[in-house]
């Protein structure tokens, strides 16, 4: 009998944290080549990528090193990698927090948002949520 209380003592409060998850969900896209819009030549459809995603804490362009569009030397703590599926569709449970995701590729980890802390492709992950987002791998395209 005291084994169950003790149980139940220990159980009981984190059950409604059983249920609660949060995190980022979305899609990875691929656009490449001509992009200007004219009248004969209708924007290119993005497309759904298989990728890996590498999931850091907050991170600022000014702990980063950076060739072009691919970054490096990342200090801050990698929390998570994920992978897109082949239509690109990813998700991600994570704790409540500041994340910049970036995306594998051949010659490094892409990412091409910034917010107006400096913070490279960075979302807030709220407790009991599930933040969306749409990363376009776009370093082959032209505007």
């Amino acid at each position: 009998m005291k084994k169950i209380i003790l149980v139940l003592i220990l159980v009981l409060p984190a059950m409604p944290l059983l249920g609660q998850q949060q995190g980022i969900k979305g899609k990875v896209e691929w656009i490449s080549g001509n992009q200007m819009p004219g009248p004969d030549q209708p924007p290119s459809k993005p497309l759904g990528i298989k990728r890996e995603i590498w999931i850091y804490q907050a991170t600022t362009i000014d702990q980063v090193s950076m060739d072009g569009v691919f970054f490096s030397d990342i200090p801050t703590f990698l929390v998570k990698k994920v992978k897109s599926n082949k239509k690109g569709c990813f998700k991600a449970t994570l704790p409540p927090g500041d994340y910049s995701l970036f995306i594998k590729e051949k010659y490094g980890l892409f990412a091409n948002r910034f917010d107006g802390q400096n913070r490279v492709n960075c979302l807030t992950v709220k407790p009991g949520e599930f933040i969306e987002i749409t990363i376009r791998v776009d370093y082959e395209a032209a505007y």
